[in-house]
């Protein structure tokens, strides 16, 4: 069971952060793309880091060309000898066309297939001299000459995928090396949805479980001993309501009998309400809350993520509390595995 720690301070805390996250015997260090560039703190982390993965989780894939991307994931897994692994996901049709200002595919999953396919083929080029001639129907990538080629990496980083639906999950199980499934998932949407999709994919390309790391999914918040403040439950209920207004994921909210509370969070998010955050995580309930987070001291984070998900996930992602020793986080591995 690997252990993955997100970045949380500023651009000049990343590499102590990287060393401090090192020392506790984590095992991978991740960045997201929301208010900054995913590949830059694991740069800068990658020297202080041992030999820790480095994971953007994730990246957003359309907001960048599959040559762009190849490139910054190429270079990172050079630079930290071969620990590169680059999480993709696609964002929402919104923020692709009206943050990033990149076109939006009608089938974001083929859109998906041929990024992936196309990151591989620029790869084997770079790394096995592959002379690189990929064509399909949103990508085209047949220019490379000596003088833009980087040196090989003999390997390719990892590629895992973020997903929500069944549709990306196959694609995942085809085609990733990992699966990251949306934090906006409770146990039984992963078990009814996810799994199944993933299993189809592999089944599909002949590939096995484990040819596949599966993250865990949903919210995780540890916390001392004390349990969650008020703060920090109300920030989570927050985070909820906010995914639960967005379309994509209303079906989860279907599965648990709740679709009519995606509707009113959407109609609430699209009003001009200054308040209106604060008012759609009052609408989340200690029975949603505790369906998408699990919550409480390591120990007991531990135990309730091995009664949830058993052996089906293979990656955890927390932020151990202040005063954290590897003693504890040895304990949460233990009971974890």
């Amino acid at each position: 069971m690997r252990i993955g720690y997100g970045l949380r301070g500023g651009a000049g805390d990343v590499a102590g952060e990287a060393m401090w996250a090192r020392d506790l015997g984590l095992d991978a260090l991740s960045t997201s793309e929301v208010a900054n560039d995913p590949f830059l703190p694991l740069a800068v982390a990658a020297g202080s880091s041992g030999d820790m993965r480095l994971e953007t989780h994730i990246a957003v894939a359309f907001a960048r060309s599959p040559m762009v991307t190849a490139n910054a994931a190429h270079y990172l897994h050079l630079l930290s000898g071969g620990r590169a692994v680059l999480g993709l996901g696609t964002q929402i049709k919104p923020h692709i066309t009206r943050r990033f200002d990149m076109p939006w595919s009608s089938r974001p999953a083929a859109q998906m297939r041929d990024y992936l396919q196309a990151l591989h083929a620029i790869w084997r080029d770079w790394n096995q001299g592959e002379q690189l001639a990929f064509r399909s129907e949103h990508y085209n990538h047949t220019l490379m000459t000596d003088t833009f080629r980087p040196p090989a990496a003999g390997t390719a980083p990892e590629v895992h995928l973020a997903a929500v639906g069944p549709v990306m999950t196959r694609l995942a199980g085809e085609l990733a090396d990992g699966l990251i499934p949306h934090a906006f998932s409770t146990p039984e949407f992963f078990r009814a949805v996810t799994l199944p999709a993933l299993h189809e994919g592999l089944e599909r390309a002949g590939r096995e479980r484990t040819d596949v790391v599966v993250h865990c999914p949903g919210f995780v918040l540890v916390t001392g001993e004390a349990g969650a403040s008020d703060d920090e439950l109300l920030a989570l209920r927050r985070q909820i309501a906010f995914y639960g207004s967005t379309p994509a994921y209303a079906e989860v909210l279907r599965m648990r009998d709740r679709g009519d509370l995606h509707e009113q969070l959407h109609q609430l998010s699209v009003t001009s309400d200054p308040e209106r955050w604060a008012r759609m995580g009052d609408l989340i309930d200690d029975d949603l809350l505790g369906a998408f987070a699990v919550t409480g001291p390591m120990p007991e984070v531990a135990d309730e993520l091995r009664r949830r998900y058993g052996g089906d996930i293979d990656q955890v992602h927390l932020t151990p509390p202040a005063g954290t020793d590897s003693d504890a986080v040895a304990d949460f591995r233990s009971r974890l595995s």
